[in-house]
């Protein structure tokens, strides 16, 4: 349950992330009906972290583990891109 909580968690912050305008990894942003996957996601990365710990330490990693990957996730641009 822990590794699921992990790997839907992100992939629900990289969805949400990758559906904004603002963001740098693609060159059109996802769909806007890609934000309710991502939420969906992020849901279910809570429903995981629920069954594996008591309420109180699932929300805490729930939300260190959001505020992790949006933190990050800008970041990850900058690292693809070569130098000239």
């Amino acid at each position: 349950m822990n590794l699921l909580f992990l790997i839907l968690g992100t992939a629900g912050c990289a969805v949400l992330y990758l559906s904004h305008r603002h963001q740098g990894w693609l060159r059109q942003p996802l769909p806007s009906a890609a934000r309710v996957a991502g939420v969906l996601l992020l849901a279910a990365s809570l429903a995981a972290a629920l069954a594996a710990w008591t309420p109180l330490t699932a929300v805490f990693a729930w939300l260190v583990l959001a505020m992790l990957a949006w933190g990050l996730l800008p970041f990850a641009a900058l690292l693809r891109r070569s130098a000239p």
